[in-house]
């Protein structure tokens, strides 16, 4: 066994939205992700996991800052399967898990980075597989930034589930993603989202409709037709965020500002390029183009006074050292 492994990942962005869970956290229909980074590979959450004691304690800091107590019940569950997977017994863990630059996603990268770190320091060697099944006790769409690239979790085997890589970072290294922040003082929790979308009377047709969003993605990445796939993913993002803003609740993830952003980038399209939006529950609004349109839809945000943040697809989560 290791006295140190330290792992990054990725943060991740919506394909599919999550827009409900189970109450063991496992989405209610099948999603798609993207894990992301800058052009430098800075924005990362990187995680080190140290063998301090022989005390079974674990002590667990985003930052400098020890994380909640419900969150570590979970954590000390997941170091638990690890130790029994193991047979390593009576040692003490130190984990710090730090963010770097970035903006939204964090929880799903740390997540990922924390499963690979422990499986690398205990000498487990599980599955890919397992190692989702155990990051969702963190983060209930970790399994984005575990696999990386363009990924899905299907759960139409419920309480079986799988992830799988769509398609990876070399297939998807001609897309350009501008990343359009915001500063806001607060933000609608994942646990507000879930409760809104499920109120909304419309959200039986969003469960059956997901499918076709999917096929018409998977589809337009065997044709590496970008415009078949994020039309449907921002339409599909649309949409959820039509079901949480028209639920009754007084809730909205996308601020005027961030509204405004998504007009402009519909506005921009329909000058004939090519560029689609996604945004989660946090402070981004994600624009997507390629090929020759791309510096073009880069220049026409920062006429409309934005200040991209230009991302690539980034890999899985993995051992750095």
């Amino acid at each position: 066994m290791k006295k140190e492994s330290t792992a990054v990942a990725y943060p991740t962005i919506p394909i599919v939205f999550v827009s409900s869970v189970h109450p063991d956290r496992i989405p209610l229909h099948n999603t798609m992700g993207l894990a992301v980074t800058d052009l430098k590979e800075e924005t990362r959450t990187e995680t080190k996991v140290e063998v301090v004691g022989n005390k079974n304690d674990v002590k667990f800091y985003i930052g400098d800052e020890p994380i909640e107590k419900e969150k570590l019940r979970d954590v000390y569950r997941m170091v638990e399967i690890f130790k029994k997977e193991s047979g390593v017994k009576n040692i003490g863990l130190k984990i710090v898990s730090r963010n770097y630059k970035i903006y939204s996603g964090s929880s799903d990268a740390g997540a990922a980075a924390l499963v690979v770190a422990l499986d690398d320091l205990f000498g487990t060697n599980m599955s890919k597989e397992k190692l989702a099944d155990l990051s969702m006790l963190l983060s209930e769409s970790s399994v984005r930034a575990l696999y990386g690239g363009m990924n899905e979790l299907n759960v139409d085997g419920y309480p079986k589930m799988y992830g799988k890589l769509i398609a990876d970072e070399k297939d998807l290294k001609n897309l350009r993603i501008f990343a359009l922040t915001f500063d806001y003082p607060t933000r609608v929790t994942a646990e507000e989202i879930f409760h809104a979308t499920r109120s909304n009377p419309f959200y039986e047709y969003r469960l059956k409709t997901i499918p076709e969003w999917m096929a018409k993605i998977k589809e337009g990445l065997l044709l590496k037709d970008w415009d078949a796939v994020f039309m449907a993913a921002e339409d599909n993002c649309s949409n959820a965020h039509y079901l949480i803003e028209s639920s009754g609740f007084g809730l909205r993830c996308r601020k005027k500002e961030m509204m405004n952003a998504c007009i402009d980038v519909e506005e921009i399209r329909a000058k004939g390029l090519y560029c689609y939006w996604t945004a989660g529950g946090g402070k981004v609004i994600n624009v997507f183009s390629w090929g020759r349109d791309a510096p073009k839809v880069k220049k026409e945000l920062i006429k409309r006074g934005y200040k991209p943040v230009e991302y690539k697809v980034a890999s899985g989560a993995k051992i750095v050292k």
